[in-house]
């Protein structure tokens, strides 16, 4: 693989620098950082009938959660 020198202003390689991971290259990062996608690509993806399942798995997921802290706890 082919490697190229780039100019970027340092305000950019500082931001850069800091979403690099302590085990990825320059390259690296910028590679993930390209290919993620934002969430607001999701918006308006499912359903109401799906939104409202979901919200209602997390509802009932917490529940449970809590049930378990309040045994744990007591």
């Amino acid at each position: 693989m082919g490697a190229k020198n780039i100019s970027i202003p340092e305000s950019v390689y500082e931001r850069l620098k800091d979403e690099k991971r302590d085990d990825e290259s320059f390259g690296d990062a910028i590679d993930r950082l390209l290919n993620s996608r934002p969430l607001g690509e999701f918006w308006g993806a499912w359903s109401e009938e799906t939104a409202d399942r979901a919200r209602e798995a997390i509802r009932g997921g917490r529940e449970r959660s809590n049930e378990k802290i309040a045994e744990r706890y007591r």
